[in-house]
């Protein structure tokens, strides 16, 4: 029998490295002048019910899960090349699935950002979120290195810009103080080094691909099942890179940009939320003057739109239970119904109310609530992960801009989109000052040897834009199977009208039956 994982820290699992030397028990690995991994490969994962682990933020993060998860941890080095350098143990949840005859192994998720937790998004969406997979599969997450209850990066209270790096209340958009924002963010990063303590140098993707086949391997599974949301889609993409004979049945849904450029990959995401924006308004815009009440007119309404949103910046408006919705808010809550195929319908009453100074209807206000819930975020849009994205965004891109670079851009994020690209234009600046250097080796995701997989991106996916879907399958390679649909929301796998969406990916994750190549669902 595998040794069992006790809830608590063991000894560094170097010591055992050490022993093993000791008395000529060398591995393949060792013989051949590589650190020997085999004590981290025969893990076996000691689970018990989330309510009862002993860690109080796998507690916080689980607390209003569902159902009976389980959770445990998962001891994995910070460096592979050198396993003696230190250890961090990996928070991990689960949901066994109800049908345990009919099983078909576990269905590893990740949900992205980077730097979510994956504990609060699963307990989020519970174990029959997401489609048919959690009756035939356990349903397992974790915290990848670096965030939630897994050594997470912490940046102090002068790093704390890295949460709020877009700015706020009426400097959000102002392009005058926009470099002054970048300069006097980056000098409060300084305090990510000495707080993260030793797991900074070692956050990033190409480390978590890794993780991942430890995980694979401590869940008895000869495969790597995988359900990708967002940067979880990259995540997956570099595992199939790094390990194709281990990839089993692989949905990336939301697909990430393969790129390691800031700038482009930013603006693109400007003018995706923008297009997102202009489909939500046409959807009401059709039903015409009587029953939309920002018009029959497209092009007027988003112009009434774009001068709202604007006048922000100077006059914030009175908004529910006593707060104020400044731009900042305004871009952030709309952003996140935009991103939420549920709420997506709710835009338009939501951006009515910003135009004609109006308290949001109950149901645009609940679909707000609902969206970020779901998104694990605040009342205030924020979910607490900026410390550990921007640590895992500049682990994986060595490119750094100036301040004056990113002011420089400022116009064509305008251009880009009037509405959302004055905030999201500092986005491009997110690792300007950050204190480890970084490296694009995650973004190498050629997978040839890989089995097919599926990869799925909404046309009007606001966060992840159609084009990526398109470019990460050419970068993938002849294993990339393509699927859109005609609606917009982020990541729509489990939301319960993306009916065709479900249906395919259900398809093949129980079957293994994937569908055409370019497949739209309409």
């Amino acid at each position: 029998m595998r040794p069992v994982l006790a809830p608590s820290l063991s000894l560094p699992l170097a010591v055992a490295l050490l022993a093993c030397s000791l008395t000529a028990c060398a591995s393949r690995d060792e013989a051949a002048g590589r650190p020997d991994l085999t004590p981290y490969y025969d893990q076996e994962i000691a689970w018990e019910p989330c309510s009862r682990d002993q860690d109080k933020t796998i507690r916080n993060e689980t607390r209003h899960a569902p159902g009976a998860p389980e959770c445990a941890r998962l001891t994995v080095p910070y460096t592979y090349a050198d396993p003696a350098k230190g250890e961090l143990r990996l928070a991990l949840m689960r949901y066994r699935t109800k049908d345990q005859d009919h099983r078909l192994g576990s269905l590893v998720l990740s949900f992205g950002g980077p730097g979510e937790s994956g504990l609060v998004r699963l307990g989020a969406r519970g174990p029959d979120g997401f489609g048919k997979a959690g009756g035939r599969y356990d349903l397992v997450t974790f915290d990848p290195r670096g965030t939630g209850a897994s050594s997470p990066v912490r940046c102090g209270p002068r790093g704390a810009a890295v949460e709020a790096a877009r700015g706020t209340d009426e400097d959000s958009g102002a392009r005058g103080g926009l470099a002054d924002r970048i300069e006097d963010r980056a000098k409060g990063l300084e305090e990510c080094s000495r707080r993260s303590g030793p797991v900074l140098p070692h956050v990033g993707t190409v480390n978590t691909t890794r993780d991942l086949d430890v995980l694979r391997a401590a869940l008895g599974e000869d495969k790597l099942h995988y359900l990708g949301y967002s940067h979880g889609t990259r995540l997956g993409a570099a595992y199939a890179h790094r390990f194709p004979q281990k990839v089993g049945r692989m949905v990336m849904d939301g697909v990430d940009d393969p790129s390691p450029d800031a700038r482009r990959t930013t603006l693109a995401r400007a003018a995706a939320y923008h297009k997102a924006l202009r489909h939500a308004v046409e959807i009401c815009t059709r039903r015409g003057d009587e029953d939309c009440i920002l018009g029959s007119d497209t092009d007027r309404a988003m112009e009434n739109v774009t001068a709202a949103f604007d006048r922000l910046d100077e006059q914030p408006l009175p908004w529910v239970n006593g707060r104020t919705l400044d731009r900042e808010t305004a871009v952030t809550r709309t952003m996140g119904l935009l991103r939420s195929r549920g709420g997506l319908p709710e835009a338009p009453n939501l951006l009515a109310s910003i135009v004609y100074h109006l308290p949001p209807g109950e149901s645009a206000h609940m679909a707000e609530e609902e969206a970020a819930r779901a998104e694990g975020r605040t009342e205030d849009g924020r979910d607490g992960s900026g410390a550990a994205r921007a640590a895992v965004n500049c682990a994986d891109s060595k490119g750094r801009y100036t301040a004056g670079q990113v002011a420089n851009a400022y116009d064509d994020f305008a251009d880009a989109s009037p509405v959302f690209g004055p905030t999201l234009a500092s986005d491009m600046a997110l690792c300007t000052g950050w204190p480890q250097a970084g490296d694009d080796s995650s973004h190498d995701v050629a997978a040839p040897r890989a089995p097919k997989m599926l990869l799925h991106t909404s046309e009007f996916d606001p966060a992840t834009p159609v084009q990526w879907l398109r470019r990460m399958a050419r970068a993938v390679g002849p294993s990339a199977v393509t699927m859109t649909d005609t609606g917009g929301g982020h990541s729509v796998y489990g939301s319960p009208d993306a009916e065709c969406v479900n249906d395919r990916i259900d398809s093949f994750l129980l079957d293994g039956t994937l569908p055409a190549d370019r497949t739209r669902c309409t």
